[in-house]
């Protein structure tokens, strides 16, 4: 079985091809065009910015994942059969609304249709104007190589990461190798999310808790913006924080003393709410005198206080879900997961804990938005989701695919 999947939720735009052989997975291609660059000056995410990239880049991304898997083959005729012209009627229909994307499509009908079983498509959480993208891509695929469409919840979709290994060779992956993990806590903390899940069973997710404002991701963008740091957050606050021990810093105590809080650490439920923390982070950067937050040491220092309370909350609080629900492993995924420091610190907690909970994260390339992880997804429950409506969800939840 092959599966093509995409991934146009947010701004990186994703296509991936694998292939399934018994209870064994191989990633052919995984090809991933990142937008940061062009999001940089905004400081965020510009949605239809994004949108309008994602209809530059989907095609010339799908071609370059078919050249790689060795799939792509130019059509023996040069003169339009019936079929090639039903084909772009077909292609102009689904995408009259976006005429960048429907151009660049023109381009597929140059090659024979690939011999894939399935199309799988991010339709959910995500940017609206994104998501529709990848789901007009995969209504033409699914026409053109007469292959029905899966549809895959995006948050669900980070979670099957944490089962994929970063070899070019085939790998264990299926539902019955995966049986004896569950049940587990999964925690997915992103730009967008963070959300923790209790998984009875691999195709049964209870959401504990979520954000009730900023994501941990979202705190990291918006505090590195008050630090006047480099976009994305995440990778930036981890940069600069590494860079400051209490030791290092050269302000002396009593001049450069930061306390920030914990939001929600003690609270009984499994909630999140980061937004206290980046306005703790606005006022203290206020009453500083201009010299001192320029300085590279006092952004430095901010920059490891705030990562240490991203992290505090989002261990303690996974590690409580974990002892009340008595699970067998905690997965954690999402783009924050490459962070280097919450694995270490999910490691050591684990360890000293009495339970000793098994431990799943995806390789960092896994941990971004992808559409490996889709495909991933796709593949341990296509029985169920194979020729399923599609529905685009931009605020889908975990109950929707």
């Amino acid at each position: 079985m092959k599966v093509i999947a995409i991934d146009t939720s947010c701004d990186d735009t994703s296509v991936a091809i694998l292939q399934t052989r018994s209870q064994y997975l191989k990633i052919l291609a995984n090809i991933v065009s990142s937008q940061v660059k062009i999001h940089q000056p905004y400081g965020g995410i510009y949605p239809f910015l994004a949108k309008r990239e994602h209809q530059r880049n989907l095609v010339p991304v799908l071609l370059k994942a078919l050249k790689y898997a060795k799939m792509l083959k130019e059509k023996a005729k040069t003169t339009s059969t019936n079929k090639d012209c039903f084909e772009r009627w077909q292609a102009a229909r689904i995408m009259r609304h976006d005429s960048l994307l429907l151009q660049n499509t023109q381009a597929l009908f140059r090659y024979e249709p690939p011999h894939i079983d399935a199309v799988a498509v991010t339709v959910g959480p995500g940017l609206e104007p994104c998501l529709w993208q990848g789901v007009n891509l995969a209504k033409v695929l699914s026409r053109w190589c007469q292959a029905p469409i899966v549809p895959v919840n995006h948050l669900k979709a980070h979670l099957a990461g944490v089962f994929l290994q970063n070899t070019k060779e085939f790998f264990p992956f299926s539902t019955l190798r995966f049986e004896h993990l569950y049940p587990a806590v999964g925690l997915v903390v992103s730009g967008g999310h963070t959300m923790l899940i209790l998984m009875p069973r691999g195709d049964n997710y209870n959401v504990l808790g979520s954000t009730r404002d900023d994501a941990a991701g979202e705190c990291f963008d918006k505090t590195a913006r008050i630090l006047e740091l480099s976009y994305p957050g995440g990778p930036a606050i981890a940069s600069a924080a590494a860079k400051c021990s209490h030791l290092h810093c050269q302000f002396p105590k009593n001049k450069l003393e930061i306390k920030l809080p914990r939001p929600m650490l003690n609270s009984n439920d499994f909630d999140f709410s980061f937004s206290g923390l980046k306005t703790a982070v606005l006022y203290d950067w206020k009453k500083r005198k201009k010299t001192v937050r320029e300085s590279a040491d006092y952004k430095s220092l901010m920059a490891y206080h705030i990562e240490q309370a991203i992290v505090d909350v989002l261990v303690s609080k996974t590690i409580k879900a974990a002892q009340r629900f008595k699970v067998k492993n905690i997965f954690l995924a999402g783009g924050v997961a490459c962070n280097n420091l919450l694995r270490k610190r999910f490691a050591l907690a684990i360890k000293q804990t009495k339970e000793q909970f098994g431990f799943l994260v995806a390789p960092k390339k896994f941990c971004l938005d992808n559409a490996a992880m889709v495909g991933a997804w796709a593949v341990l429950n296509y029985p169920a989701l194979k020729n399923k409506k599609v529905i685009v969800k931009a605020n889908a939840c975990l109950g929707a695919s």
